[in-house]
């Protein structure tokens, strides 16, 4: 049922995609950089959001902070190597 929510959720994404880029290619210069701003500004927004929501996790931030300590102090056993973490 997850993955049939996903599919189509990706292809409501996917027409999207679409008929913006249908629409782009009809715009003069000036408003392609319009455009491109506004695409930049809501680029900018929604990594602040994301960077907020992990701030103000009290035990996200906790985590982070153990892994910096961690770091700092060369308690290398606490981490995973990337090998083990990477998806192929």
């Amino acid at each position: 049922m997850y993955a049939k929510k996903e599919a189509e959720k990706m292809d409501e994404v996917v027409e999207y995609q679409r008929r913006v880029v249908e629409k782009i290619k009809a715009l003069s210069l000036e408003r392609l950089k319009v455009v491109l701003d506004f695409i930049e500004y809501h680029e900018e927004k929604e990594e602040l959001e994301a960077t907020l929501e992990v701030l103000n996790d009290k035990e996200t931030m906790e985590h982070i902070k153990a892994a910096d300590d961690a770091w700092e102090a060369r308690r290398m056993e606490e981490f995973m190597p990337w090998e083990k973490v990477k998806i192929n």
